[in-house]
């Protein structure tokens, strides 16, 4: 009868102790109040295209706007990494970037017409406030090379849009060229380089704000922008 009630007891241990350890596994995997956060999406699959390789120095921001669905090539195989990035291009990244919502067409740019590949893209971005016309012509110039600085400025605008804090401020008198640098992008400048999102050329000696951006500039740019604000 001893040995009968020592098993008996035996057993409700056993028991009890594996409802013990069972059960705060149980409630950590589904603790309601526990907030996933979104991540990045990376890959080990090789890039697609024959001129961006493993060596380039904007191998892995290629790499992350590629995988993030941000930036793809001009076809299946070239990226372009040297050729310029137009103003079209760049609303664009910047509306996928935001979920690429749709539009309802509205002619805010008399060259921006409706259903052309930038168009939802264009009127989102100047409804929020990240880009604007040429305020010469009241175009927007979908086609035009987007240079260092504008690009600064849109980034900027959309940094504020997302309610990020932009208080970051660099003194770019250092650079030979800030001078060249207009007044409506001073602002925008001194916070991109203060945030590190842009970066001086030839051995941090320049800004080169009026010079074109590459598609590799700004695929550098904008996963600078995006592990910044993380």
């Amino acid at each position: 009868m001893k040995k009968f009630v020592e098993n008996i007891i035996k057993c409700l241990i056993t028991i009890v102790l594996s409802i013990t350890v069972v059960h705060p596994v149980y409630a950590m995997e589904n603790d309601p109040n526990e907030v996933s956060k979104p991540e990045v999406q990376t890959t080990s699959e090789p890039l697609p295209f024959h001129d961006v390789g493993s060596i380039d120095w904007f191998y892995e921001s290629v790499k992350y706007v590629y995988d993030n669905g941000l930036m793809t090539g001009l076809n299946e195989t070239t990226f372009g990494p040297y050729e310029n990035l137009a103003r079209a291009q760049f609303a664009v990244i910047l509306h996928r970037m935001n979920g690429s919502p749709d539009m309802e067409y509205t002619n805010k740019f008399p060259d921006v017409a409706d259903n052309q590949w930038y168009t939802d893209a264009i009127l989102w971005a100047n409804e929020a406030g990240v880009v604007g016309g040429y305020t010469d012509t009241g175009k927007f110039g979908p086609g035009d090379n987007i240079n260092r600085e504008q690009m600064a400025v849109m980034m900027y605008r959309y940094a504020n849009y997302l309610g990020y804090d932009t208080s970051a401020r660099a003194d770019i008198s250092k650079y030979t060229d800030a001078g060249n640098v207009n007044e409506f992008a001073k602002e925008a400048m001194s916070w991109a380089v203060g945030e590190g999102i842009i970066t001086g050329k030839y051995n941090e000696t320049q800004l080169d704000p009026q010079g074109n951006a590459s598609r590799a500039e700004c695929a550098t740019i904008i996963m600078r922008f995006i592990e910044s604000y993380k």
